[in-house]
């Protein structure tokens, strides 16, 4: 196995790197059964991590079997991509199978606003 230490002067968050979060709540009007829920929230999964490079969470609606509250985070280099990409994941949850209830929250925010981060180091 090669190990290598990081080296500080890569390492340092950017002064522009933003997070873009995704809260919202989904409806599976057809699904019977906490089995057809759960196809359709793996292949969202794997489809949010792989094609948005974003992390996803079902964080809640876990005993029903008709809804799931989903947690979707994403990092960007900028504000607009950081936007752009947390628009882009919703226009994608629209387009599915099942229905977007409500979105709870959607917001991307500079890691500055959120951390007190010292740019000198």
């Amino acid at each position: 196995m090669c190990w290598r230490p990081t080296r500080p002067e890569k390492s340092p968050v950017r002064s522009d790197a933003c997070i873009g979060v995704l809260f919202a709540e989904l409806h599976f009007p057809g699904n019977r059964s906490l089995k057809e829920k759960r196809a359709p929230l793996d292949s969202l999964r794997d489809v949010v991590q792989r094609r948005f490079r974003a992390a996803f969470s079902v964080t809640g609606g876990l005993g029903s079997w008709q809804r799931a509250e989903v947690l979707i985070v994403t990092a960007a280099s900028s504000l607009a991509q950081a936007r752009e990409r947390v628009d882009e994941i919703e226009r994608y949850l629209h387009g599915r199978d099942f229905e977007v209830s409500r979105t709870l929250l959607k917001t991307a925010e500079p890691v500055r606003a959120l951390w007190d981060i010292d740019s000198a180091g």
